[in-house]
């Protein structure tokens, strides 16, 4: 009796084991089936993961060689700004001195309105025909003078400038006949720019100089003995005016910027 019940068991305990294998198996199947599924979906993440750091790191290469490239410029530019700290404090120390040494380079030649510059000289075209001593004392009515022709340049300079017509100069030989001074009192040098057969004091009435003459014989001798009282237009000259700078340039780009002041 005991041993049929043992062989009721054994049997019963077997056939338990072999129904519950095949359930274990399969879910065994389905989980291999969703990992292998999965598995490509890692891959590329992966794989743009990697892509992505790959550009990060050419990117950050590439802007290494870039800012190692620009080392020297902004070398060079850091040596320009502490040049021009050290010109902006000198500026600030000439203030308006500028005969002081190192200070004339702060201030710039200029003139009145109405006149133009020349070679650091200030130079009038009047268009209103006056008497040779009235002309005289408006030029000197504005610290200036009639016009000292000093050498073949201003000469050119005054032909290029003015315009048609006879214009008073600063000479005269009212003092001594044929003596010719500058209004300074200075002598005219031997090579000048008198016209052909002038000065020829005309009628003994002929004293003071003027420039323009239309009947030239050469280049640039255009300048004629008249009478004093006759009007003509005239030429006034004084030195420019310093005036200090609004602004000092900067050297640290080639398109000069300024710094303001």
């Amino acid at each position: 009796m005991e041993s049929d019940v043992t062989y009721v068991d054994l049997k019963f305990n077997s056939d338990v084991e072999r129904t519950a294998k095949p359930k274990s198996g399969a879910r065994t199947d389905s989980r291999a089936q969703g990992e292998n599924k999965n598995s490509p979906k890692i891959l590329v993440a992966l794989l743009l993961v990697i892509v992505l750091l790959l550009a990060g790191l050419i990117a950050l290469i590439a802007l290494y060689f870039k800012a190692s490239s620009r080392l020297p410029e902004l070398e060079h530019q850091m040596a320009q700004l502490q040049l021009n700290q050290t010109k902006v404090l000198k500026y600030i120390g000439c203030k308006n001195r500028s005969s002081a040494p190192n200070c004339s380079q702060f201030f710039y030649k200029d003139c009145p309105i109405n006149w133009q510059l020349h070679n650091e000289k200030c130079f009038f075209f009047s268009q209103t025909p006056l008497s040779r001593e009235v002309s005289r004392s408006i030029c000197q009515s504005s610290q200036a003078d009639l016009v000292i022709i000093a050498d073949r340049e201003e000469q050119l300079f005054i032909r290029n400038a003015k315009k048609d017509g006879l214009y008073w100069i600063g000479l005269t030989d009212k003092d001594e006949e044929g003596a010719w001074k500058w209004v300074n009192s200075s002598k005219v040098q031997p090579k000048t720019f008198w016209n052909c057969k002038q000065p020829d004091n005309s009628r003994g009435m002929e004293h003071c100089a003027t420039v323009g003459s239309n009947d030239e014989c050469e280049y640039l001798r255009d300048w004629n003995d008249d009478n004093c009282e006759k009007e003509h237009n005239f030429i006034c000259e004084k030195e420019a005016e310093d005036r200090k700078m609004d602004f000092i340039p900067l050297n640290t780009e080639p398109d000069n910027g300024s710094l303001l002041i």
